[in-house]
């Protein structure tokens, strides 16, 4: 699996342990919205986030954030001063569902999370990278030992909150694309029904931008191996089949099957098909 050079991804200890506790991130969002910038104490008195003297979780929901695909920080990348931006995908959320309560929502994010250009590492490394060694269920030995190999590292922890985050309702338990007991974990593919039909195409359509930016077609299997539109969410052949069919009834992509691979065309832009992600929804 080629690896992407113009990556910033977050880096392996960026959470600090912190989970993305859903709470805070619609602090952030708000902060984003309101065009106030300031550096992690400013931030905290404005969003009620803690953070103490020389550490806190401000610096963590920033990068879950970011990494999540709801805001971008722009000017200096080393400036103590942030400035965040809603994205398009976190205008949706702050606009439509501004807990993150619906799975639609932890979804989107945890697939954003998981990306190989601006998610974070060790996401990455387990859900898109690790898929073939991993499996859809595995023992936490194995998983210590698949990211200590990575990282050159004692296995303690390196898993960080990456389970638990799944597991805690205050997170992102409503998706739930992790689960463990007894030290067995198991990996939940991305759920396929006609109300994620509008969020997963927004989402392939921001992949197709972010990683093919001047091609007018892709094939499905170069939008995998770049951008791991149907590894990541855990889809096999029949389940990546039935996505492609819903997105194209929402009219979002067309699909020419009589190449091989099936080759994938945008009818709107991602911007627009952002703003229709929750369209569906009860």
């Amino acid at each position: 699996m080629p690896e992407d050079d113009q990556n910033s991804r977050l880096s392996r200890n960026f959470h600090r342990t912190f989970k993305p506790e859903r709470h805070y991130i619609t602090a952030m969002l708000r902060f984003a919205a309101s065009g106030a910038e300031g550096d992690a104490q400013a931030i905290a008195a404005a969003t009620g986030i803690p953070t103490g003297s020389s550490s806190g979780k401000v610096p963590a929901i920033l990068d879950y954030c970011r990494g999540m695909g709801l805001i971008l920080l722009s000017g200096h990348g080393r400036s103590a001063v942030k400035k965040a931006e809603l994205t398009p995908f976190g205008r949706s959320v702050l606009l439509e569902d501004p807990y993150l309560k619906s799975g639609l929502s932890q979804w989107v994010a945890h697939l954003n999370l998981c990306g190989p250009r601006t998610g974070a590492d060790v996401w990455y490394q387990v859900f898109f990278r690790g898929t073939q060694s991993l499996g859809m269920a595995f023992e936490r030995s194995k998983l210590e030992l698949h990211l200590s190999l990575i990282y050159g590292v004692e296995r303690a922890g390196l898993i960080g909150p990456l389970i638990g985050m799944y597991q805690d309702e205050a997170a992102f338990s409503a998706c739930g694309a992790l689960s463990e007991s007894a030290a067995n974990i198991v990996r939940k593919s991305a759920p396929i029904n006609d109300e994620y039909g509008y969020a997963y195409g927004a989402w392939m359509l921001q992949l197709l931008v972010d990683h093919f930016p001047k091609q007018s077609q892709i094939s499905i299997t170069d939008l995998d191996v770049r951008a791991g539109w149907k590894t990541i969410p855990g889809w096999d052949v029949s389940s990546h089949q039935r996505v492609l069919a819903l997105v194209e009834r929402k009219g979002m992509i067309e699909i020419d099957r009589h190449m091989t691979p099936w080759l994938l065309r945008p009818r709107i832009s991602a911007e627009s098909a952002w703003k229709s992600i929750y369209d569906d929804l009860l």
